[in-house]
């Protein structure tokens, strides 16, 4: 099985065979290659001498320890959800759109670790899918021979195809396959779901 950029049918037919906590881990590791835009976002944000806690951080920290087996009752969930929110990036000050696209992720995920079902993991995938749609779109406008009249279509035949993409989908491939393949989630393997999307501290657009 290879996913494919845009393609959520076949990522449904996935999710569907995995038990709910292994939708959520594989949510929480989209959730990992996203973070680096938010922590980015935050740091400029300090740059101007807000000196808040990183909730997200807090919150995706969190949704790690309920997935290794930590009782997190309802109501938990639900105030991280509200701390996280009121840190969500102001539309109007951020300079790119990427830093909340990761904060939506984090907060769906938070959602998905109440509900874990299909439609609610896909959200968190289409913040990825929107995230390298913009961010590519961006780095088009900015080469020399870029079209105005390009179409939409062609676009997205871009982004389907640029190595950022192609990286992404591999990886969630791969995630996918590892979880298909792993009936109980051991601390040893959360560990290496989650690091195997750190990607060195960089985000999947290899932003830091």
């Amino acid at each position: 099985m290879n996913l494919k950029y845009r393609q959520f049918y076949i990522l449904e037919r996935e999710l569907e065979a995995l038990p709910p906590m292994h939708r959520v881990a594989f949510a929480a590791a989209c959730c990992e290659r996203l973070y680096p835009h938010y922590d980015i976002y935050l740091r400029t944000a300090r740059e101007d001498d807000w000196d808040g806690e990183d909730l997200f951080r807090v919150a995706l920290d969190e949704i790690w320890e309920f997935l290794a087996g930590k009782k997190v009752d309802v109501a938990r969930f639900r105030q991280l959800y509200s701390d996280s929110d009121q840190s969500y990036p102001d539309y109007e000050n951020v300079e790119t759109p990427e830093a909340q696209r990761a904060a939506s992720a984090i907060l769906y995920t938070l959602e998905l670790c109440l509900d874990p079902s299909v439609q609610q993991t896909i959200l968190v995938v289409e913040e990825i899918h929107e995230t390298l749609f913009i961010y590519i779109d961006y780095l088009c406008q900015c080469e020399d021979g870029y079209s105005e009249d390009m179409s939409h279509e062609e676009l997205v035949e871009i982004v389907s195809n640029h190595p950022f993409t192609v990286r992404e989908m591999a990886k969630q491939s791969e995630d996918l396959r590892r979880l298909r393949e792993t009936p109980t989630l051991t601390p040893e393997f959360l560990q290496w779901l989650r690091t195997s999307s750190e990607n060195g501290g960089k985000s999947l657009l290899d932003l830091s």
